[in-house]
């Protein structure tokens, strides 16, 4: 014993089918853009800024720094903040920009993702903040 449904039951049915589709779908994107997320987030407080001068560019033949038109050539200098976090507390390198609008003894929100750093030769995967928004 069958029950055929009317033009209208038929549409309400297929509509709470398509509603049902859209939400599975928007809930499967959601799950994949998380599995695809590399954010980091914290709160932390600027101990310390600290700028590492460029060394000097030595030629490998002459074994002397290198000049252009007179002027000694070094590396770019490299700019670091250490940060305080609950429970944690580590250095990082960041742009001069960056480097530039913070204040030491300052609390800020940090933003960025975890990257693969090489320091010295060696691979390390690290936080590499782009953005801090004083808190």
């Amino acid at each position: 014993m069958s029950t055929k449904l009317t033009k209208e039951q038929q549409e309400q049915v297929d509509l709470m089918v398509a509603q049902a589709v859209a939400k599975q779908n928007s809930e499967l994107e959601l799950k994949q853009r998380q599995r695809e997320t590399n954010l980091v987030q914290m709160g932390a407080f600027v101990q310390e800024l600290r700028v590492q001068e460029g060394s000097p560019i030595i030629d490998k033949q002459t074994q002397q720094q290198k000049e252009v038109n007179g002027i000694p050539q070094c590396y770019p200098d490299k700019y670091y903040v250490r940060l305080q976090a609950m429970g944690l507390e580590l250095e990082t390198e960041v742009q001069q920009s960056i480097f530039e609008s913070l204040e030491e003894n300052r609390t800020y929100l940090c933003e960025g993702r975890i990257a693969l750093v090489k320091k010295f030769g060696s691979d390390y995967i690290e936080p590499v903040f782009k953005k801090f928004t004083l808190i």
